[in-house]
């Protein structure tokens, strides 16, 4: 992608007032690092009749196979060993000298919820020094990269594994069909630090005597408060000097 025609489109999309000129604009980078995330999501339902009634009678009672219980539940003794083994491999149940509820048994009976860990998977995440958090958005190829502003060099890389749930967790509810749920990551790596151009552009309001900055970033692809914020505070003593 041809990073000046990209900046010309954008600076004709900036909304300013007639009274607003222009009157510095400069491209930039930021650094940006991509992390490959394991992790294994949980599946959270309502638990059915059926679990319920098995969790209950483990609980009260001393049962050494399945089809044990399905002779006091009247079912079919395949339902409830299916439904026995899956107990014990989600971990709601123990098999010794009898069929035993787990502390996790005993916590999902009383909330009326099945949590089932799916398999495990894995997803790409943008972290931004910048910003002290990861960004949604792809990474684009363009002809040229600008330089990176001068006072990223101080930033140190902070991400924590809350983060990174944080991110993983708002990816899965905007794309999965079924809810589910991050708890904890299996591994994260760092593969690689690409740069994000930005496009920064400094108004001035001849009615009002202020300045402004807005900036634009082509990660996210829309305007960047955080950005313009840290501009701000770095560089507005300078601008009266570019009238």
């Amino acid at each position: 992608m041809e990073l000046q025609q990209l900046e010309r489109q954008i600076k004709q999309q900036l909304p300013r007032p007639s009274s607003v000129e222009i009157i510095a604009a400069k491209q930039f980078s930021i650094p940006i690092h991509t992390l490959l995330v394991k992790y294994a999501p949980i599946r959270r339902t309502p638990m059915d009749i059926l679990m319920k009634m098995m969790l209950l009678t483990f609980q009260t009672g001393r049962f050494q196979d399945a089809e044990t219980v399905a002779d006091v539940l009247l079912v079919e003794s395949l339902f409830i060993e299916d439904l026995l083994q899956k107990m014990k491999k989600t971990g709601l149940v123990i098999i010794e000298e009898s069929i035993q509820l787990t502390e996790k048994g005993r916590e999902q009976l009383a909330a009326g919820i099945f949590e089932e860990q799916l398999e495990e998977m894995e997803q790409e995440l943008l972290y931004s020094p910048l910003h002290g958090t990861f960004l949604q958005g792809e990474l684009e190829e363009f002809d040229e990269f600008p330089e990176e502003l001068s006072y990223t060099e101080q930033l140190s890389v902070l991400w924590n594994d809350e983060q990174i749930v944080e991110a993983l967790q708002s990816s899965v509810t905007e794309d999965s069909e079924e809810p589910t749920f991050i708890t904890s990551i299996n591994s994260a790596e760092e593969l690689q630090i690409n740069d994000a151009p930005c496009f920064q552009y400094v108004l001035h309001d001849t009615g009002k005597e202020t300045f402004d900055v807005r900036v634009f970033n082509t990660l996210t692809n829309a305007w960047d408060a955080h950005l313009e914020q840290l501009v701000k505070e770095q560089e507005h003593s300078s601008w009266r000097e570019l009238l």
